[in-house]
């Protein structure tokens, strides 16, 4: 059993009790006292889970602390807005970590102070009580005598736990750090910042003005919303453990609507939804249960329905979806899913567990080539999930100690039988390889995964590129004259991330990297998302002399039409294409088509994940300029590469810089 300060958490006080506003920390005697006047207080983390609460919350909520800790703040403390009124939570900008997560942007307001009790009555934060449709002086306290306080308005309708509604005021402050006793130091990092939320209950002499329909149903799709499927999945549990009824839950995410949101609008994007949602909607039985739980994603709750039956309604909706041409303004799409799927057993202690276990589910689907359906299998991928989660929310202290390695993979060019192989230096491209507890060195994929999710991708592409620049920036002349090419990624999140670019041009100088020597590789689906973006980008860094490459061209399945605006030196075709060169008629198609697309506008191909030598010799008689993958090296250090290339000694050719002429 968890506990607080060695106390169990069994009791309905468990976090805070009376005593403690006699002992321990200040922040439990704020909550007790709050308490004693029926102000409920709730703090939640950066992600808006519950981290504690006061009894008072836990009354006028309906969630017990030991239910509500590490639930989503939105699913315990159920608000509406009150009418004529907006959302009283303003984004609190508290600031970046250090320099490195946000190098050559404009200066950020400083964090507002931590939140730190007092005896005296409490001042909101952020006020947001209206009174006659105007917002309050701030710095009114939220209590004030009855004598010279105006009639009270409810600045918001909660719904409890049981369903009725109550009206509250409510204020919302954030929470930056822990005060430390003078002459102790904490060792550890302070934790990201939270929220602290303090509300209590109004009375309504009469009836209240809006009562919230049940179940919630999602407003574009008409499907059940997040919370009412949550409800539903909550009920499913329940009723397996009590009967042992089989039930099946799906989680769908669309392969291509943001290919459809990019290129027709968002308008084209609710329509492909809402059709999505009818296919959806006609495959739910009586005692099924549909929902629309974010932008491209639905869950399909199946009852009565083992693991084999779920998964042959999961793949005739895949099927359905995959053969179906949506149309907008002349242009026509596929539509494909990923699916996950678990199945519910007793193990499952909540509902939002079972949401998570189908998400898991679906995002490997997703990386095995989209399209998939994944059965959720055991508890193991979720815990290297969770211990990735957890590894990026102290990405500043893992980049500090270096759990971030630098690696490098050899791009080759394929030469046909009989040609001369002109001159050139080494061609890679920088990977990275989080390093373990253990020493070892593992794949990153997870952390990326995590990094991309929290949006803090930005942070990892600006470590790799400074890092690189100056192992590269540190090598001596002769070494540099035998460096051809070093490829770096750039997410699309980072390029949408203002000061990009003066950071990386500052980094260039700063280094003294000839910027000829450097290429910034595009994935497909950011260079077609953010068009605009990307082509003053490269503009703007091409004419230093840097160059470009899309990355996984295919992936997306986008236009060609795009290529011929960007100043793109490479296309590097997605290995998806390229595994099964040999055995599929199609992918040799998709990859041909690209080559001669590209040697048309003047780009160079390079094939991923080449395997084996019979691929290899394929892709060369197509007449593919370049080849990467474990048939021809394996990723290694890049500082080794760097030392390498010093002790191959002063070249006697000429600086083979420019574009490559291998192929």
């Amino acid at each position: 059993m968890a506990k607080i300060d060695d106390r169990p958490e069994s009791s309905l006080h468990a976090a805070f009790d009376r005593s403690d506003a006699h002992r321990g920390s200040p922040d439990k005697q704020l909550a007790a006292w709050l308490s004693e006047v029926d102000v409920g207080l709730i703090e939640v983390d950066a992600e808006q889970r519950v981290v504690r609460c006061n009894g008072a919350a836990e009354r006028l909520t309906g969630w017990s602390i030991v239910e509500a800790r590490g639930a989503l703040l939105d699913r315990v403390l159920r608000l509406i807005p009150a009418a004529g009124t907006t959302n009283g939570d303003p984004d609190i900008d508290v600031g970046e970590m250090n320099e490195l997560f946000d190098d050559g942007a404009p200066a950020k307001a400083a964090p507002p102070p931590s939140l730190t009790p007092r005896r005296d009555p409490v001042v909101p934060l952020s006020p947001v009580i209206i009174d006659e449709g105007a917002l309050r002086t701030p710095g009114a306290p939220l209590a004030a005598p009855e004598a010279t306080r105006p009639p009270a308005r409810y600045t918001a309708l909660l719904e409890r736990r049981d369903g009725s509604v109550i009206p509250i005021l409510h204020t919302i402050g954030a929470v930056t750090g822990r005060p430390t006793r003078e002459g102790q130091r904490d060792s550890k990092p302070p934790p990201p910042p939270g929220q602290i939320i303090l509300f209590r209950e109004l009375g309504a002499p009469g009836p209240l003005p809006i009562h919230p329909a049940k179940p919630r149903y999602d407003a574009l799709t008409r499907l059940l919303d997040r919370y009412a499927i949550i409800d539903r999945i909550e009920e499913a549990l329940n009723d397996c453990r009590r009967t042992g009824t089989p039930y099946a839950l799906c989680y769908i995410d669309l392969d291509r609507f943001r290919l459809v949101n990019a290129t027709c609008g968002h308008e084209a994007g609710d329509d492909l939804l809402q059709w999505v949602a009818t296919r959806v909607h006609e495959i739910v039985g009586p005692q099924d249960a549909a929902g629309r739980i974010g932008g491209d994603e639905f869950v399909l709750l199946l009852a009565n329905k083992s693991e084999r039956e779920a998964e042959r309604i999961a793949r005739d909706l895949q099927i359905c979806l995959l053969e179906f041409r949506f149309g907008w303004a002349e242009k026509t799409f596929s539509i494909g899913a990923s699916i996950g799927l678990v199945v519910l057993t007793p193990h499952f202690e909540r509902a939002v567990d079972v949401l998570g276990a189908a998400d898991h589910a679906c995002r490997i689907a997703k990386e095995n080539g989209r399209g998939r359906l994944q059965v959720y299998l055991d508890d193991q991928q979720m815990t290297t999930s969770r211990r990735s989660m957890q590894w990026v929310a102290s990405l500043q202290r893992h980049l500090a100690e270096g759990r971030l390695r630098l690696y490098a993979q050899g791009i080759h060019p394929l030469v046909k039988p009989g040609a001369a192989p002109g001159p050139r230096g080494a061609h890679f491209e920088v990977l990275v390889r989080q390093l373990g507890d253990d020493g070892r060195f593992y794949s990153p994929v997870g952390i990326i995964q995590a990094a991309e999710q929290s949006g803090l991708i930005h942070v990892i592409d600006r470590y790799v590129a400074r890092q690189a620049f100056r192992l590269i920036g540190a090598m001596p002349q002769h070494a540099l004259r035998r460096l051809d090419t070093c490829s770096i990624n750039l997410s699309g999140v980072s390029l949408l991330r203002e000061g990009l670019l003066d950071f990386l041009v500052e980094q260039l100088h700063r280094a003294q990297v000839p910027p000829s020597k450097i290429c910034f590789e595009i994935t497909e689906t950011a260079a077609l998302a953010n068009l605009g973006e990307v082509l003053w980008f490269m503009q703007e860094l091409g004419a230093m002399g840097c160059r470009f490459a899309i990355d996984d061209f295919g992936s997306g399945h986008a236009s060609y039409g795009y290529l011929e605006s960007l100043p793109v030196d490479y296309v590097k075709i997605d290995g998806m294409f390229v595994r099964d060169l040999q055995d599929n008629t199609l992918h040799r198609a998709i990859v041909e088509s690209v080559h001669r697309i590209g040697d048309t506008l003047g780009i160079k191909t390079v094939a991923e994940q080449v395997e084996n030598q019979e691929i290899a010799d394929l892709l060369t008689s197509m007449g593919i300029h370049y080849a990467q993958g474990w048939h021809f090296d394996k990723p290694q250090p890049l500082v080794d590469l760097c030392a390498s290339l010093r002790a191959q000694g002063n070249p006697s050719e000429p600086d083979p810089t420019g574009t490559p002429e291998g192929g």
